[in-house]
This record gives structure tokens, sequence and C-alpha cells, in this order.
């Protein structure tokens, strides 16, 4: 047979009611106990008042008696056949009580058949007094007799019933004080029953929930091989082990599927690496190609300078031009690796600007601004010189009033800025555009329009950032026609350790 599940709730209530009924089963008894002592001393109450009521209505009875055969009074004979028949009707009522003495039934019929004799022979004297009758004195002597031996068998039945009621009512006390101890044990009885009950529901309770938590403990600390939690009950203990022996075997299903993954993403992860080592490889075979573009287009055009300035002019400022040349040349063509830093770059250009200003005199002006905390910070070489050579050929060259040029170098946190602005002839937006797609690697350098197009530059410098750092660098362009052109690189501060024989 299936018995149905009691929940926590319910064994509590339940533990509540069969404690409550107890008590109220214990209380009962003691009550009843209680009652009956009282109902028993009440009769014998009400028999010591009858048979003293007996014994006082008798007296009286007589005393009226003969106070009427003294005086003669018409109403004294009314009122004594009416005790007569109440004396009569109560000696009648005075029944026996079974658990009273032998004695005290004896005394009880004496009385009573001796008022039997004694009402009718005092109801004849009484009847019968006269002149004419003087015998009646004489009868209710006899019948006076009568009743004193009356109301000595009621006297002696009296003092038996007392005894025996003092008897009875010391019985009942010690009957009282019995049903006190039982009540009491009782309700010690019912007590220690409902602190087992509580301990036994406490255990049933406390026992699988601490196993629950030394299994989570283990599970906490790692230890992911915990057998399931049994429990013997069937309230909601036994529905969360369950769950919680359920939530188990899928954690460790999760586990053992991770560990899975990771085997899976470690080999994957080698093999990444292994093909990431060959395209390093390319991408460095790519940068310094990159790089070497630019040194033949720039000794070109200085080449190309110092000949037409050594047509025009001559002599005296040839001997600069060569020096300036050949620091150029000495910068460009020398092998310490492909970083610089950024006062080494700025150096460079203060070298270029200064040949360029032979060649275009009071049409170029220029500036270089630097912080110290920045000319120490590592940056590739040649990033500035295309930007400056571009705003010089293609911002201020084409000007007939030309134009200045303003390079700066700042630390902004963990970052270096570089600026090239110049205000030039500006580009208009489809330019800007060619030009921005060129140098985002949207469109092919050489589908920018115009010889010597800064899309060239642009977009060697952008592919040369996104192979040194990646997303890290940034690139900003902005013209307007007639308003000069500003391009700003934002770079990571740290760069790349100087090295003789970087590769990168």
């Amino acid at each position: 047979m299936r018995f149905p599940r009691i929940g926590i709730r319910g064994k509590i209530l339940l533990s509540y009611g069969l404690t409550l009924a107890l008590v109220v089963a214990v209380e009962v008894l003691a009550q009843d106990a209680a009652s009956r002592s009282g109902r028993e001393f009440e009769e014998r109450l009400a028999r010591y008042y009858s048979i003293q009521g007996l014994r006082a209505a008798l007296a009286d009875f007589r005393a009226m008696g003969e106070r009427y055969l003294r005086e003669r009074q018409g109403d004294q004979l009314t009122a004594l056949e009416s005790s007569l028949d109440d004396i009569v009707r109560d000696a009648q009522a005075l029944s026996p009580v079974p658990d009273e003495p032998q004695e005290a039934f004896f005394e009880g019929r004496a009385a009573r058949r001796g008022i039997e004799a004694w009402a009718p022979a005092a109801r004849a004297a009484l009847a019968g007094r006269g002149p004419e009758k003087p015998e009646a004195f004489e009868e209710y002597a006899r019948a006076d007799r009568i009743a004193a031996y009356v109301d000595g068998y009621l006297g002696r039945l009296l003092s038996i019933s007392m005894a025996s009621g003092t008897a009875r009512y010391g019985e009942s006390l010690s009957r009282a004080a019995e049903s006190r101890r039982l009540a009491l044990m009782g309700l010690a009885v019912a007590g220690a029953l409902a602190l087992i009950f509580a301990a036994l529901f406490a255990q049933s309770i406390a026992a699988p929930v601490r196993r629950l938590a030394e299994a989570a403990d283990r599970m906490a600390s790692g230890d992911l091989d915990v057998d399931p939690v049994t429990v013997g009950t069937r309230d909601e203990v036994a529905v969360l082990a369950r769950d919680f022996n359920s939530m188990s075997a899928n954690i460790r299903a999760l586990v053992e599927g991770l560990k899975e993954k990771a085997d899976l993403e470690r080999q994957l992860h080698a093999e990444t690496l292994e093909r990431i080592s060959m395209g390093r490889a390319l991408r460095e075979a790519q940068f310094m190609n990159l790089q070497d573009q630019i040194r033949p287009h720039f000794l070109f055009n200085a080449l190309n300078t110092i000949s037409r300035s050594a047509l025009l002019e001559g002599a005296p400022e040839t001997e600069l031009l060569a020096r300036s040349l050949g620091k150029l040349m000495r910068y460009s063509l020398s092998d310490r690796g492909s970083f610089v830093t950024v006062g080494e770059e700025l150096a460079v250009l203060r070298d270029y600007l200064a040949f360029q200003s032979i060649r275009f005199g009071a049409r170029l002006a220029w500036e270089v601004r630097s912080e110290p905390e920045a000319e120490s910070l590592n940056v590739p070489r040649f990033t500035l010189q295309p930007l400056v050579e571009n705003a010089v050929r293609h911002g201020i060259e084409p000007k007939v009033d030309g134009g200045r040029v303003v390079v700066s170098a700042r630390r902004l946190r963990d970052r270096v800025r570089l600026v090239v602005a110049d205000s030039g002839a500006g580009m208009d937006a489809a330019m800007l555009g060619q030009i921005r797609a060129a140098a985002a690697g949207e469109a092919p350098p050489a589908a920018v329009p115009g010889e010597g197009s800064p899309g060239i530059g642009m977009a060697n410098l952008e592919l040369r950032l996104a192979y040194r750092y990646g997303g890290r660098a940034r690139l900003a362009i902005s013209s307007r026609p007639g308003r000069g052109t500003v391009i700003r690189i934002s770079l990571p501060a740290a760069g790349a350790p100087e090295r003789k024989d970087d590769a990168l």
C-alpha cells in the first residue's frame, strides 16, 4: 500500500495536532474525575441536609403538638397536619445510599417504619383532642415516644452517614490527587512524545540537508565526483535532493564537455600559432618592401631639386643643399631597424623642410613642435616624412603665394599623437574620399588621379601602421579646398624596442 506524500508543513501540523489532542484528552479525564468527586460530595451533602431537615421537622412538630394540646388553637391544627404530611413525604424520600455501611441501611429503615407507625397515632391523638376525650393526651404521649425513637434512629443515621461521608470524602480527595498526578504524568508523557517527534522530525530534515550542504561544499571546492544524496522521506527535502543530484550530474557532464572543448581549442591554438608565425614572416617581407618604395621616390625628388637650384643659382647654396641631401640619404639608407624615436623622425623633417625652404624661399614657412616626453617614444621610420612631402608638393607648391606647414608631436597618456597640417591648396570632397579609400585599402593607390598622387604615400603609411599596430593605430584626414589639409595619427606610446637586427 502506498501512503500519500506528507510535506514538511503537513508533518508540523500533524505533530501539533497530535500533541494538542493528547493534552485535551488528559484534561478531559482530569475534569471528569473532578466532576464525579463534586457530584458525590453534593449528593452526600444533600443527604445530610435531608436527614437533618427531617429531624428538625420532627422536633418542630413535637413542640407544636405539645403547644396545641395545651392551648387548643384551631389554626395550629392545620399547620400540624401540613407538617405531618411533609414529614411523611420526606421520610419516604429518605432512600438508602448503595455505598453506605449496613448500619445506615438498618437505621434508615427503622426511622421510616417508625414514622409510618408514629404518623397515624399522632394524627389521631391531635384529631381526638377535646373535653369529651381526655384519653387523647395519653395517645399523643404514646405517639411522642415513637417520635423519640425515630429521632434517635435519625440521629444515628446522620452520624453513620457523616462518618461514612468523611471516609468517602478522604477517598475522593485521594482520587482527586491521584487524578492530578495522572494528569501531570499524561502532560509529561505528551510533552516527551512531542519532543521525541520534534527531534525525529528535525533529524529527518537536518540530516539530508547536512548531506546536501557537504556535497555542495565539495563541489564548490572543485570536487565534482560527488555521490548522489539519498533521502528516505517523501517531502520537499526529497525534491531538493533529487534536483541537486540532477544538477550535479549536469555539471559533471558540462565540465567533461568543456574539457574536451579546451583540448580541441589547444590543438587549434597550436595550429594557429604556427600559421601566425609563417604569416608574420610574410608580412615582414611585405613591410620592408613597402618601406623601401619610398627611398627611390624621395631621392629622385631631392636630386631634381639640387639640379634645378644649381642651374638657377649657380653656386652659393649648392653646398648647403648637398649637405642636407647627405643627411637625408644617410637616414634613408641607414640600417638601424624599422623603428626610430620621435625626436629622430622630427630631426629628419627639419632637414627636409630646410632643404625645401631653399627651393621655395619665402613661399614656404614651416614649424616643428614637440613635447620632451614624446621625443623618446618609438615610431616606424618614415611615418611623418611622406606626409610632409605631400603637404609641400601637393599643398604648398600649387599655390602662388605658398603656405605654411606645421608638424607637432604630443604624448597623451598611453598614446602618442602626431599632426601634420598645411595651409596649402587643400582637396575637394571627391578627392578626399578617394585618398581615404586608398588609405583604408578600399581602392588601389593608382586609382587616385593626378601625377605623383598623395594616395600612394597615404596607402603605404596606412599599410605599414596596420602591420605594426593592427587596430590600435588610427589615421584621420581632413581637408577643404583653399584651406589646407590636416592629418592626425594616434599610436600606442610604448612603440617597439629599438634593435639593429629588428626584422619587423
